[in-house]
């Protein structure tokens, strides 16, 4: 619901007028008022005239879309159990970090989950459809491409959810399987799926 608090960094004593949420999405409770001074005042010199400023008030339109992002997520998550990974010992099998060491790209994280078929035959099985998945986290304020020579000539995809999405920066992300490159826009995170091949 892009709930604002008006930049309170601690609002669990501020009560409703910082808290408060408008299920109509006509507002965000964006400038009700300077958050309380306890643990916000080295704050103000910066936080007033950010509140004061009509153009960081978000539109109804900006919500609506922030809670449509939100329901996307919530189907990705339930649309796979490798994203409901039940103990340590399963996390530590089957996920990865690959952009880690020195020539990693700042501000992006990429982590891999895979589940069990032909190049990982050690892992047993427990998503009927997608055999692997990579999740991009694009932090930065431009696109950006990450290559892994672990996912060449692979068949991902961006996962149908962000496909039909009402996000159009989203379906930009991209795979190039030749490279094992994976393009994400700027501020977006990324979901890409491989299909399970089907036996006949």
């Amino acid at each position: 619901m892009l709930r604002s608090k008006s930049l309170d960094r601690d609002s669990y004593n501020s009560g409703d007028w910082f808290n408060r949420l408008d299920f109509s999405y006509n507002s965000n409770n964006w400038g009700v008022g300077l958050p309380p001074e306890e643990k916000n005042e080295k704050n103000w010199p910066l936080i007033r005239p950010r509140l004061a400023d009509p153009s960081f008030k978000p539109q109804k339109s900006h919500i609506l879309a922030a809670v449509e992002n939100f329901l996307d997520v919530l189907q990705i998550r339930y649309s796979s159990p490798l994203f409901c990974l039940r103990t340590a010992n399963a996390i530590q099998e089957r996920v990865r970090f690959l952009n880690t060491g020195p020539s990693s790209v700042h501000g992006v994280i990429v982590m891999s989950i895979e589940d069990g078929h032909r190049g990982f035959p050690g892992l047993s099985q427990l998503d009927p459809m997608y055999s692997s998945i990579v999740v991009i986290f694009n932090a930065c304020p431009m696109e950006v491409s990450f290559a892994s020579h672990a996912l060449r000539a692979r068949t991902f995809q961006l996962h149908p959810v962000q496909v039909m999405s009402a996000d159009k920066i989203v379906k930009s992300s991209s795979y190039e399987a030749s490279l094992g490159c994976f393009t994400v826009p700027p501020r977006t995170t990324s979901v890409f799926v491989e299909c399970r091949e089907i036996q006949l």
